[in-house]
């Protein structure tokens, strides 16, 4: 390692250590700055390593006088002083009078001057960064050599010139708005511009000192053109930080040209840097022109307003998610494999229409086996089965399952408790994902041998099973479809037993209206005849009270019908007279030519009004034949 400049800084310390980070910015070699009080000056200046000192302008009237008495007493080293005093200077001293007003920058150009002769000027070096430096009034008052390389403007020709003469398509540009604000509020900042003379893009770091000076270092990135993100020390670590950017990211110029791919970009794109960079985009994708790649890129560059779109670009079989943000100089583009996106997406609206088929399912065998076909063909499980509960064995029975599991298993058959797995999915409501199942034993549930396994809970209802060879073979977008189609799975179970159940029902009152009309025919028909005879007989009192006491008859049963639907009646046993109880429903019943003749008699409890019309019933059947007897 080179030996490093070594300065004895006398003054504020804050300015030696700005004068050795500008220091370290012009050298090859490091440079280090020894702050001191001057009356430590002399013991310092004993040390041979010391090439110059160095005054800031915090040192006192008198202050110039002595140091440089005592660099007569020790050794010969030049002076350099930002304070404006007067000393008496003998000769064989060298002092240089520095304007404090001038950015530190020139200064330090002045005293790289002198302390290193013209054979080791070599030593300075522009780095990876160009430095020039203007006044307030964007004068420029340094310039680096290495500028002239690509400006074509000498030291000597830009000194004194303004900076907008020598760069005139910066002057309304970002880099203008932004020396303006640190001349305002101070400190410093970096920018990206571009050099439209030589199509450079250039990283500048603009850096403000008193009296409204400011320092413009000057990178050539124009490899490593980006969207305007903030770059930080070198093109090599620019570039590092654009492949840290987890985003695909690639940048066009105007000619539609590549000229810088992250590494990520190189792996979406499948291509290497090193074969595109300088290539048109539509040549290195030809396919692209006929997607919304070439509509919006145009679109883009002709109105400058960033764009957004996804498209799908077959050659990769993958869905693009893009970001577009154009400038004058080109395009910088963002890219996002949303391929898995799209497909959930597109998975979802299957299953959408899966829940459709689902709920006018008409058995609980066929929501099964449509459940087997959706989870094969949408979520491209190789093997499936739904497993249902059937509460009278207290098992989970096969109700649906691939074709391919016959092929494994001899027989599917229902599952008891000591299947301790498939049921602690069923009874805990959790699903349980394998990705490697060791060995298939005696209470295994699974179908056969198998590598993986996702068991997913359909409520009280049963489970669904997914099994496939391979290791891990369900991901996490898999398990989360799966849980959203045993949703679907459940809920259309629920509904076909709600089907069944109100099925029953109207099966029930379908035989409750059939009675209940047979009931009340009976005393309807007896009122009727009556009805008819009265009017046939002089005398139609006996007829009369026959149809009352069916009227009678009637309200009594509307009574009970509706007492027995709300559940409020409560049954009142008695004594009854078999004989008594089937006289009185006789007289209830329009039996025609048909008697009734009863022959002893019996006592027993029960409720009379469910007795009568049990025999009124008994009597109005078609079967009753004249003569009729009851013992």
């Amino acid at each position: 390692m080179r030996e490093p400049l070594v300065i004895a800084y006398v003054g504020d310390e804050a300015r030696g250590l700005d004068i050795v980070s500008s220091l370290d910015q012009r050298l090859q070699r490091p440079a280090r700055a020894v702050t001191i009080r001057l009356n430590r000056l002399r013991s310092v200046l004993a040390d041979d390593r010391i090439d110059c000192v160095f005054c800031g302008p915090a040192l006192t009237d008198g202050d110039i006088q002595q140091a440089v008495f005592d660099i007569i007493d020790t050794r010969d080293v030049p002076i350099f002083e930002l304070t404006g005093d007067v000393a008496a200077v003998p000769d064989g001293v060298e002092i240089h009078h520095l304007d404090p007003t001038a950015p530190p920058q020139v200064n330090i150009q002045t005293l790289l001057g002198e302390v290193l002769d013209a054979e080791t000027e070599q030593e300075l070096t522009r780095g990876p960064y160009c430095y020039l430096a203007v006044d307030a009034e964007d004068t420029i008052i340094d310039w680096d050599p290495d500028l002239t390389d690509w400006t074509g403007w000498t030291p000597a020709e830009a000194v004194g010139a303004s900076l907008w003469n020598v760069f005139p398509d910066w002057e309304n540009s970002d880099l203008a708005t932004e020396c303006e604000q640190l001349r305002e509020v101070g400190g410093e900042t970096d920018l990206r511009v571009f050099h439209n003379e030589t199509r450079k893009w250039l990283h500048t770091q603009v850096l403000s000192h008193g009296n409204g000076g400011l320092e413009l270092y000057l990178l050539d990135v124009t490899e490593f053109q980006n969207a305007g993100g903030r770059i930080e020390g070198t093109g090599a670590r620019f570039e590092e930080t654009l492949d840290r950017i987890t985003d695909a990211f690639f940048a066009l110029d105007t000619e539609e040209r590549f000229v810088f791919l992250n590494s990520q970009a190189e792996f979406l794109l499948d291509v290497d840097a090193k074969d595109v960079t300088g290539i048109r985009f539509w040549d290195a994708f030809p396919a692209a022109v006929s997607t919304e790649f070439y509509q919006e890129f145009n679109r883009a560059i002709e109105t400058q307003e960033p764009t957004s779109f996804e498209e799908f670009y077959r050659p990769l079989d993958r869905w693009l998610e893009v970001n577009a943000y154009p400038s004058s100089e080109g395009l910088s583009v963002f890219l996002r494999d949303i391929t898995e996106q799209v497909t959930l997406q597109e998975n979802l609206e299957q299953l959408h229409d899966v829940t459709r088929e689902l709920v006018v399912a008409e058995s609980d065998r066929e929501i099964a086996e449509q459940t087997v076909t959706a989870t094969e063909e949408i979520l491209d499980f190789p093997m499936v089965a739904v497993w249902r509960y059937e509460k009278s064995t207290d098992t989970l029975d096969p109700l649906a399952w691939s074709d391919k599991i016959d092929d494994r298993a001899d027989e599917m058959e229902p599952l008891g408790r000591d299947s301790e797995f498939i049921w602690e999915v069923y009874e805990s409501g959790e699903m349980r994902n394998m990705g490697f199942i060791p060995a298939t034993t005696a209470t295994s549930h699974h179908p056969g041998k198998v590598t993986s396994e996702l068991l997913v809970c359909a409520g009280e209802y049963g489970v669904l099973g997914a099994y496939s060879d391979e290791r891990d073979a369900f991901e996490e977008t898999d398990i989360r479809l799966f849980k959203i189609l045993s949703s679907t799975v459940e809920s259309a179970f629920s509904r076909a037993e709600r089907e069944r159940q109100l099925a029953r029902q109207n099966e029930r009152l379908n035989d409750f209206a059939s009675i209940v009309s047979h009931d009340l025919r009976n005393p309807l028909n007896v009122a009727s005849s009556h009805l008819e005879l009265a009017r046939l007989s002089e005398d139609s009192t006996e007829n009369l009270d026959k149809i009352e006491q069916s009227l009678f008859r009637m309200e009594s049963l509307i009574e009970d019908i509706l007492a027995r639907a709300r559940g409020d009646e409560e049954i009142e046993k008695e004594q009854l007279s078999l004989t008594q109880s089937a006289q009185q429903a006789w007289q209830n019943v329009d039996t025609e030519t048909a008697t009734l003749k009863l022959d002893g008699d019996a006592h027993f409890t029960a409720d009379q009004d469910r007795i009568q019309q049990l025999f009124e019933n008994l009597f109005a059947t078609p079967s009753n034949m004249p003569g009729m007897m009851m013992a």
